[in-house]
């Protein structure tokens, strides 16, 4: 019996699938070598998501949960998430059949004339035509499989780009927190320190009228004075511009909508267990982005290998037309038929699209190495950062007890007139520099144990 070719494409349509299709290489192992522990030792308890509650603050509770909502960055990233779903979901419409149609109309009116001198006839015509259509390509070499996980890979790396954003986000918050608490204590020892320097002015004014100070007394506590004054500007430019930056960062135009009541530092927050280095390849939503574009990559090398080999497709068409539009669809034609096309030259155009996406992939793979990297060291600056903190406003608070008991010698010597009053001025602004800075370095012991958290990528458990 002859067999017609449209039976033997279709024939072969439905055996090759039963060939093997292309899939991505194995996953590659990372170029670099993961340390088996971090160097520095941390606390024995384990990390939570919503580490900000360790601070028992229900305003900073509030301003993260503002941020989290209304954030421009969070919203823009959002939309991103929206588009990839689509893409996914236009690649998933590759796998379907194709189908069409359409329907029109016309009227035809053709004028008639049997000698030069008659009237004219004029004879209307209709006509009705409409068509059905519809194609399928198989996914022969699974080139449609190979995008559509491209897709769905990349969409995972949007989300998780978002979890990142997240997950800084709420770091800042919280240091800014604490730097405008810190600013306002700054603030608060320094009104107390110039309302003792301008007591002390007064008394060296005092002291020489009564010619037991000198001139030069009074002149240098009044430099000291304006010294400490000058410094309030700064702590007020400081303390407007955090406030600035929260309202942005809370998806706000307006600063007074903050609102902030906290004065006192928070304790220190809970020292997580830092655990092992490779922990952070599945708790580093930064990590998974990497390597979730790398796999991306990988199928798109998938697909365009298989787009240099033929493609398969079936085509059908339904034709309805008649003059007469009841009797349009007892008139009709069908045709169905299947195709197989592939390249035979095309100037090297598919071979070099694959030696790009394969350049692409070795890209991704050298980017997902580097972001490894740079959370193994975040962690370990994290952890040398709070140690050595630690240390330094120990020490700090071991200098400002000795400046405090050569404040007191001074002034013994000085009333004995042991010494001068310069003396007992430079141990006093010493204390003043002292305390300021003392505030500002607690403060960034909580920040570097914030800086921990986010580096060891504990977002925020929605």
């Amino acid at each position: 019996m002859k067999i017609s070719v449209f039976w033997v494409m279709l024939l072969g349509m439905v055996l090759f699938p039963g060939c093997k299709t292309f899939e991505p290489v194995a996953e590659t192992p990372l170029p670099l070598t993961i340390p088996e522990s971090f160097s520095v030792e941390t606390g024995e308890s384990k990390p939570i998501e919503n580490w900000w509650f360790c601070f028992g603050s229900d305003e900073l509770n509030t301003l993260i949960k503002d941020a989290l909502d209304n954030n421009f960055d969070l919203k823009t990233l959002k939309a991103k998430v929206a588009q990839s779903k689509a893409r996914v979901e236009k690649e998933n419409a590759s796998f379907f059949p194709d189908l069409g149609f359409s329907f029109g109309g016309q009227k035809r009116r053709t004028q008639v004339k049997t000698t030069r001198n008659s009237s004219s006839n004029y004879i209307d015509s209709h006509s009705w035509d409409s068509s059905l259509s519809g194609s399928y390509t198989a996914d022969i070499w699974g080139e449609a499989k190979a995008s559509k996980q491209a897709r769905i890979e990349s969409l995972q790396a949007v989300e998780q780009d978002l979890e990142v954003s997240t997950l800084e986000l709420t770091a800042q918050i919280a240091k800014i927190w604490i730097d405008i608490i810190a600013t306002r204590n700054k603030k608060n020892i320094l009104n107390s320190q110039i309302k003792i320097n301008t007591t002390l002015l007064e008394l060296q004014k005092l002291r020489f009228v009564n010619g037991k100070a000198t001139a030069l007394d009074v002149s240098q506590q009044r430099e000291v004075l304006a010294e400490a004054s000058s410094q309030v500007p700064l702590l007020e430019k400081q303390e407007r511009l955090l406030l600035n930056n929260l309202a942005f960062l809370s998806g706000k135009t307006a600063i007074n909508t903050i609102r902030l009541n906290t004065e006192i530092l928070p304790e220190l927050v809970t020292m997580p267990k830092a655990g092992i280095p490779s922990n952070l390849l599945k708790n580093r939503p930064d990590i998974q982005a990497a390597k979730m574009r790398l796999s991306s990559a990988q199928w798109e090398v998938t697909a365009a290998r298989a787009d240099l080999l033929p493609s398969f497709k079936l085509s059908a068409q339904a034709l309805f037309s008649n003059g007469e539009l009841d009797l349009m669809f007892h008139n009709w034609v069908a045709a169905l038929a299947a195709s197989i096309a592939g390249p035979i030259f095309d100037g090297g155009f598919r071979k070099a699209e694959v030696k790009r996406v394969r350049a692409v992939a070795e890209e991704q793979l050298y980017i997902y190495t580097r972001i490894v990297a740079k959370a193994i060291f975040e962690v370990e600056d994290s952890l040398t950062g709070i140690q050595k903190q630690n240390d330094y406003v120990r020490l700090l608070q071991e200098e400002l007890d000795v400046a405090r008991l050569t404040l007191k010698d001074a002034m013994i010597q000085y009333r004995n007139g042991q010494s001068s009053y310069l003396s007992y001025l430079i141990a006093w602004t010493s204390i003043e520099r002292l305390e300021r800075q003392l505030i500002g370095e607690r403060a960034n012991i909580i920040q570097e144990q914030i800086n921990l958290y986010s580096a060891l990528g504990w977002k925020p458990v929605k």
